[in-house]
């Protein structure tokens, strides 16, 4: 007959911690609390117990709780009590460095401007989902300074609407950075949606090779200001000239030069920029037929009218007049031309099936060249070459929006909130190119990017003790680039 376990009977100083959902383990003489559940077990048809975490451990001379818990429920206080500690310093460069753009928001739209510093900051920093937002803004010293405002996700998906529907607003806030005398190149881009709501998310070609449904974004840039001056969203599959035209009407501007990249030209296209009277730079394939490499192979370059200078190269050009109001510029950048004849060679070795040294005396005349088909005939060469390489400005911008603001996958629901969300963007792409601008300025930008600036500027915090907030430690590293920067955090 089998014979029945004997239950061990624990001390009163032990039982007294023992309550409904624990027990009481001895492990090695000491006496220890379990956290205990029951669940049915459908095979052995009864409850089987399940045990939990360890609560602590009891001692005749009382309770001792075990250190995750301690940390649980420190964790948990923390959540329950008023923030102490938060980013400063970025909310203190914002609020310093970009007065100009916060001033002229405070004048367009003077109900929501500080909800659009909000938003703006943590685009910038964060691209964070809408959902994140207050979070994000809860953990900034500007939720000290606007702390009127709500930025829940309800209230910025209305905000958001509110601007879409206000674009005479937006328009005339763009406006208010052009300046005269500048020379505004303009260029597309794309940006995914598969919203089924926003009618302007159509399938399109672009440059990533895929139909996805896409809306179209069209971007003036500031040669002078190097900034982002007026942007205008397109539907997907629309891509042809006319849109530069309304836009430009749009921006209110006159001087206005398109720069394309090396797909764009062909004749229809080129009709339909004379038709609209559009001012034009259009960089040509080097197998076009508007272009002779003649002038190249004379000796002692007497094939080029003349030459310049452009970060520390010399240029050498030469002009192949089309009509009386078209011409072509070839450039050729010596220092080029040896690095693309050393690939050649090399590829040779490499991929014998595909270079060959009869190709390479055929494209040799090429190599090193620049050509640019233009209508801006009383110009000079150096001019529209600094036009063109102008656009490398625009390429950083849309890098700059793709992979630093994520902005290329909008999950907005319907046409005003894109619309809304894409101001958003423009805003934060204008402070992004603000600290680029400093940091080359500074001449930091080999060193440090706009990214690394902001994670330096993060790690300054501001530390709330006895009711006052005072700066906390600051690393030597962010000491070192604050002092080079000359921005004194206060």
């Amino acid at each position: 007959m089998k014979q029945k376990t004997k239950k061990t009977k624990h001390p009163d100083w032990a039982l007294k911690y023992k309550r409904k959902g624990t027990e009481l383990r001895l492990i090695k003489g000491h006496y220890y609390l379990y956290e205990v559940t029951s669940k049915w077990n459908p095979e052995k048809k009864r409850s089987q117990k399940i045990t939990g975490k360890l609560l602590g451990k009891i001692t005749p001379e009382g309770f001792i709780e075990s250190k995750k818990q301690l940390l649980l429920k420190a964790a948990d206080l923390m959540l329950k009590q008023p923030l102490f500690t938060k980013e400063y310093g970025i909310s203190y460069f914002i609020l310093q460095q970009f007065k100009e753009y916060i001033e002229t928001l405070e004048k367009f739209f003077p109900d929501i401007w500080k909800q659009l510093v909000v938003l703006t900051f943590i685009r910038l920093v964060y691209q964070c989902p809408i959902k994140n937002i207050q979070f994000r803004f809860e953990h900034s010293f500007l939720s000290e300074i606007y702390h009127e405002i709500n930025v829940i996700d309800k209230k910025v998906t209305t905000l958001l609407r509110q601007l879409g529907l206000a674009r005479e607003k937006v328009v005339n806030y763009m406006r208010s950075f052009i300046q005269g005398g500048d020379y505004i190149l303009a260029d597309g881009t794309h940006i995914v949606s598969h919203s089924q709501h926003i009618e302007m998310a159509k399938q399109g070609y672009n440059s990533s090779q895929n139909y996805d449904p896409q809306v179209n974004l069209l971007f003036l840039f500031s040669s002078k200001l190097r900034l982002p001056v007026f942007y205008r969203i397109l539907p997907g599959n629309i891509r042809d000239v006319t849109s530069f035209k309304l836009t430009i009407e749009e921006s209110g501007l006159e001087d206005v030069v398109i720069i394309t990249d090396k797909g764009f030209y062909s004749r229809p296209n080129v009709g339909c920029l004379d038709s609209e009277q559009l001012q034009y730079i259009l960089p040509l394939r080097r197998n076009s037929n508007l272009i002779s490499y003649e002038n190249i192979e004379q000796p002692k370059k007497k094939g080029f009218d003349n030459y310049f200078s452009f970060h520390n190269k010399y240029i050498w050009h030469y002009t192949l007049p089309k009509d009386s109001q078209k011409k072509v510029v070839v450039f050729y950048d010596e220092h080029m031309r040896i690095q693309e004849e050393t690939d050649y060679l090399n590829r040779i070795k490499t991929h014998p099936s595909e270079y060959s040294l009869e190709n390479f005396r055929h494209k040799q005349p090429s190599f090193g060249t620049l050509s640019l088909y233009t209508n801006l005939t009383t110009k000079k060469a150096v001019d529209i070459y600094q036009y063109y390489k102008s656009r490398q400005g625009i390429e950083t911008m849309f890098n700059a929006m793709k992979n630093i603001l994520h902005a290329d996958a909008s999950y907005m629901q319907n046409e005003f909130t894109l619309q809304g969300w894409m101001f958003i963007n423009y805003l934060a792409l204008q402070w992004y190119y603000h600290i680029y601008k400093l940091l080359s300025e500074k001449e930091l930008i080999a060193k440090y990017s706009v990214k690394d600036m902001l994670m330096h500027l993060s790690e300054i915090r501001k530390i709330k003790i006895n009711g006052v907030w005072k700066t906390a430690e600051i690393t030597d590293k962010t000491k070192t680039l604050l002092k080079k920067l000359e921005i004194p955090i206060t």
